[in-house]
Parts: C-alpha cells; structure tokens; sequence
C-alpha cells in the first residue's frame, strides 16, 4: 500500500519574547527570513524519502536563531534503510557547525534541540535530541515517539518524580543532551524510536516546547482528532499556544497519512478483478 502525505509548518514567536529562536524542515523547505517572527509552509507529498523537523534554538539574541537554522540546515532526507545512519551524521554535522560558531563568537554559547520524522514506504521513525517532540496520533490515542532529554525525565526513570510532576518541574528546562556540545564535554546520543508502519488516518506531530509547555497533551489530542487539513490543524494549535500564555517561540508540524489513490493505469489494469 503507497500512501500520500499532506503536511504543514507553523512557527510563531509567541507573546513574550521579541525574536524567534525556533526553525523548522518540511521537505526541504527551511525558514530562513527569521527576522519575521513567523513563518508558514505546506504541500502534499509521496511517502517517499519524507523529511520534517523542528528545530528550538538557545543562546538569545542572534544566536538561539543561528543554532536552530544550521540544525535543520544539516538535515537531508533518505531511504528507509539509510535513516538511522543518515540521522546520526546529520546530527554529528550540525553539531560541529554549531560548536564551529560557538568558537566564532569568542566561546559565547548557543544550542539548539532536533526533532526529525523520517517517512519512505510505509514506514516511519523518529530521531530527536533534546525537548522538542515527536508524536503519533492513531485511532484517538497520542502516543510521543520522542524522548525528552532533560533532568526531570530523568528524575523520573530515577523514581524521584512521576510524569504528572515532571511535566511540571522546573528540571524539565534542564536539558541533558542538545546540539552545541563540544566532543571533550560530552557524547552526543541521539533518541531513535522504534519503526511505525504507516496506516491510513495516522497523524503526527512535530514541535517545539513552546507548545507543549502551554497546551496540555489531551487538548493536543483533541485538535488532531478533529476533521481539518493540516495548515488548519497547526493554526489551531498555534493559537491555543498564545491563548494558554505564549510564554516561548511555539512551532508545529502536522502531518496526516492518507492511502494514495492508484494510477489510471493501476485502475485499469485490476479492473474486474475483485468481482
């Protein structure tokens, strides 16, 4: 079975910041014009070598923007076998290039997190670092295909914390592994989710913590539950990110699976064969 991808990217600064850190990959499509504040891109693909990702930058000023752009810039998309060591070289690359400008900038430090979904014949799996996340939606139930590498996870694998209070303590900003560490610091160890095969009607969701931080996971639920197309669905998480606060840059991606529609040339060719 093929499937077709339509899918949407919405970034936005927020209510309380004055520059925007986040960035973001749909299918080779990157926010360069940060000045803005706010970007938007969709389209309809194949689930052929399908790449998207949200990228949220750190440092302030000019250098949370830099990070996160040269994070999503390292990215490209591949086959489904090749993903995992596709992945880890994007991610090795981005990390010297940024650690490359940390040493431009006189040691003054910036980083950034990643969160990739990659897609190619019916199958897809998601490699992130950091707290941005990666979630599928499939028959009503959200279920997060990333790790969130920060001290309040780990408080909780510790048993220090259940989900409930880690999802509010303030360890959650504490980050445990990002894009800006130098090699003599620490080892850089991406998350890989395991490989989901594709259904139609899945959905999934890319984006930053200014989301997560101000929209609960069971209203996140419930705007992708609702029938809309993707841009639609991304607006109305955006929107619920400002209403709750606004208190961050907020970025999102929704990506809806749909079955494709066969060829003229498929239809024609198994006509009358099921009769």
């Amino acid at each position: 079975m093929s499937f077709r991808i339509s899918a949407a990217a919405r970034t936005h600064v927020g209510r309380i910041r004055t520059n925007n850190e986040d960035n973001f990959y749909l299918q080779k499509h990157i926010w360069k014009d940060v000045n803005q504040g706010s970007a938007f891109c969709g389209g309809t693909w194949k689930d052929r070598s399908f790449l998207a990702a949200v990228a949220d930058g750190m440092g302030g000023e000019d250098s949370g923007e830099i990070a996160s752009l040269l994070a999503v810039q390292a990215l490209s998309p591949c086959r489904f076998e090749e993903m995992e060591g596709t992945a880890r070289a994007s991610i090795d690359r981005a990390n010297e290039k940024i650690c490359e400008e940390i040493e431009k900038n006189s040691g003054r430090r910036m980083g950034s997190t990643l969160a990739a979904l990659y897609i190619d014949g019916g199958q897809a799996r998601c490699c992130n670092i950091g707290d941005s996340r990666a979630y599928l939606l499939r028959e009503g139930k959200l279920l997060q295909l990333s790790v969130d590498h920060n001290k309040a996870k780990r408080m909780v694998e510790l048993g220090a914390l259940t989900p409930e209070q880690a999802a509010r303590h303030p360890s959650r900003h504490e980050l445990t592994q990002h894009l800006g560490i130098f090699q003599e610091e620490m080892l850089i160890q991406p998350a890989f989710s395991a490989p989901v095969r594709l259904q139609a009607g899945d959905m999934f969701l890319l984006c930053s913590d200014g989301l997560t931080d101000m929209v609960t996971e069971t209203a996140i639920a419930a705007c992708l539950s609702r029938e809309a197309t993707p841009e639609e669905q991304a607006e109305s998480l955006i929107q619920q990110a400002l209403e709750g606060g606004g208190r961050d840059n907020v970025t999102v991606i929704v990506i809806q699976v749909e079955e494709a529609q066969p060829s003229f040339w498929r239809r024609l060719l198994t006509f009358g064969k099921d009769e």
